[in-house]
């Protein structure tokens, strides 16, 4: 019976080794489409934008030269791109956090038994589903110095007595597109917040209302803390679209007036569509990839201390 067991028990541990080379081959017939894919679609891609923004590649050019770091040295002291640099800074801060703010609001309203709340969703929503195009020119008429929705509702409501430029003046352009973003985005932090408070037990409300705790302080205790790692997320994800956002803008402004609402986004279209240049558009798209990885690493890192 020994012998007989102690066989059994040689036989499977050389037959593992044979097993485990299978188990290795299938997880990387599984794993190889998905690395193939982000070789293909990412990987390629920005192997060609490095080497695209150290050449002189110029359309209706064919020669091309390696110029190294002359493109990004050059863009560096270009003074408009300081300005779109610094411009998107504060596009993407006010926005993100307006839509923050704004989104966790529409989410605790969203998730309160409220008569017609389906309709009251759809709504909300509504404006993360429409068109770019189509919102951008809703609210062109909106704020058009001449006949605009805002403006004459502001005359009738006597807060103002003049015509507001809120395009066309350096001192409201940016706060009017930053409203428009926070407008369009705010529904897609409200659904991920929404997501996160329909998963919050409702036995730990009422065990923090026995404990006396008011509507603030179960905001605070409860809330909160059990959908903080949805917000973190979903400020991450819209951070990174905002960074990047270029249609709202240019259809609204082309980043005018005198650059005011000129982004990192228009700065590099207008160098590669308008002025042919497309090494220096690629390189001023590329200035932004590291600031996104650094943002990628500090919310991969609060994500995984969170998990522990």
């Amino acid at each position: 019976m020994k012998s007989t067991a102690a066989a059994a028990k040689g036989g499977e541990m050389k037959r593992a080794p044979g097993m485990e080379k299978k188990e290795k081959r299938l997880a990387m017939i599984l794993v190889a489409p998905a690395v193939i894919y982000l070789i293909l679609v990412m990987g390629l891609p920005l192997l060609w934008a490095v080497y695209t923004s150290l050449t002189d590649k110029v359309i209706g050019n064919s020669e091309i030269n390696f110029i190294g770091l002359k493109n990004y040295i050059d863009i560096i002291k270009d003074s408009v791109f300081q300005k779109a640099l610094l411009n998107t800074f504060i596009f993407a801060f006010f926005a993100v956090v307006g839509k923050v703010l704004l989104g966790m609001i529409m989410a605790l309203t969203m998730n309160q038994p409220l008569k017609g709340r389906g309709m009251i969703r759809v709504a909300m929503i509504l404006p993360w589903t429409i068109p770019t195009i189509v919102s951008v020119f809703a609210w062109q008429w909106i704020y058009s110095d001449v006949g605009g929705a805002l403006n004459r509702i502001l005359m009738v409501l006597h807060i103002t007595d003049h015509q507001i430029g809120w395009l066309s003046t350096t001192n409201m352009a940016m706060f009017s597109v930053i409203l428009v973003n926070i407008w369009r985005g705010t529904p897609f932090i409200a659904i991920s917040v929404l997501a996160g408070l329909q998963n919050i037990s409702a036995d730990l409300y009422e065990a923090a209302a026995l404990d006396g705790a008011n509507m603030l302080k179960r905001f605070w205790y409860v809330t909160l803390p059990s959908v903080k790692d949805v917000i973190k997320l979903s400020a991450f994800v819209t951070t990174v679209w905002t960074l990047n956002d270029f249609e709202i803008v240019w259809c609204m402004t082309r980043g005018g007036p005198s650059h005011a609402t000129e982004l990192v986004s228009t700065y590099s279209y207008i160098q590669g569509f308008l002025n042919s240049d497309i090494a220096r558009s690629v390189a001023a798209s590329l200035i932004l990839v590291p600031i996104l990885v650094v943002l990628v690493h500090f919310i991969t890192k609060s994500s995984l201390a969170d998990e522990d």
